[in-house]
Formats: structure tokens, sequence, C-alpha cells
């Protein structure tokens, strides 16, 4: 049963996946593909940006009117105020999921260049 508890933790732990997946890239970027400080910074700066309004459009365009409060009625949540979050959720759920399938694809292509040498 969804109730207030369970929304603001499954909040809390995208919010979670998604810095663990920037981290990750940031890591991949710097240590595997050996970028420089810099110019790893700025490309992932870009990346982070890029994959940020992808998921607004993506969000925005495509499940937002599944997470609209204004057409949900839940009994198990009793305080209005927190359907908000099941659109939070449906956000930092879309963002945590590109910002690791681009970390995925950074990982696949770091391989392939370890494995070129």
């Amino acid at each position: 049963m969804i109730n207030e508890a369970t929304l603001v933790i499954s909040l809390v732990m995208l919010m979670f996946v998604t810095f663990a997946s920037v981290g990750y890239l940031f890591y991949i970027l710097t240590d595997r593909i050996e970028m420089t400080k810099l110019k790893s910074t700025l490309y992932i700066m870009l990346q982070v940006t890029g994959t940020l309004l992808i998921a607004v459009a993506f969000y925005h365009f495509g499940i937002a009117r599944w997470t609209d409060p204004s057409n949900m009625h839940m009994e198990s949540i009793k305080d209005y105020s927190f359907y908000y979050i099941i659109g939070w959720n449906g956000f930092f759920g879309v963002l945590s999921l590109l910002y690791l399938i681009n970390a995925a694809v950074h990982h696949i292509y770091a391989k392939k260049k370890e494995s070129a040498f």
C-alpha cells in the first residue's frame, strides 16, 4: 500500500541513485577514459544538463498526465499535499534511469577503448 512514508522514502532513494550514477559517470570519464579534469568537468556538465532537459521533456510530454494530482484519489494517502510527491517520484525515476543509461553507455565505450589498446 502506498502511503506518505513510502513516497518520501522512494523519492530519497531515487535522488541517491541519481547522485550515484552521476558520480559513476564522472569516475568513468576521469579514470577509465582518462580525460583531463577540466575537459571531463565540462563534458559532465554538458551530459548532466542535456540529460536533465531530455528528462524534463519526457516527463512533461509523456508521464505528467498520469501523475497529475487533480485526477487522483487514493484512500491510503490522507494528506492531499503528498500527491505532488507522486509526480516528483515519476520525474526522478525518469531522470535516474536516463543517468544510469548514460553511465552504462560510457562504461561500454570505456571497455571497448581499453580492449582496443
